[in-house]
């Protein structure tokens, strides 16, 4: 999601950091962060193209967060079943569905 605003570099350490900065499950999903100097400090979210993650009846939708030279992962549910705890440790198939929004902010 983050790959057209960070460098190959940047995008690389991220990938192939040696540990974690932090991991906070909420009962419902989680927020993975790694730090790296090389990332930016300014704060920027994306959320697009959406990515969804199945592992049997669970369905993950992502959102990644750069803040503070972070980059923050959010894994949440975007489905009736709770991503589990142990979701990280299953053989989830990711992918970009194409999501069709509808906007009702201009509904009376």
């Amino acid at each position: 999601m983050a790959q057209e605003f960070l460098s190959e570099d940047q995008l690389q350490s991220v990938f192939s950091a040696q540990a974690l900065a932090s991991y906070e499950y909420t009962g419902s999903g989680y927020f993975l962060s790694v730090s790296d100097p090389s990332l930016p400090e300014a704060a920027r979210t994306f959320s697009e193209p959406a990515v969804v993650g199945i592992a049997g009846d669970i369905r993950a939708g992502f959102v990644v967060f750069l803040e503070e030279r972070r980059l923050i992962l959010e894994c949440h549910t975007w489905g009736s079943v709770d991503v589990s705890e142990n979701f990280r440790d299953l053989d989830v198939a990711v992918s970009t569905p194409r999501v069709n929004f509808v906007d009702l902010r201009t509904e009376t």
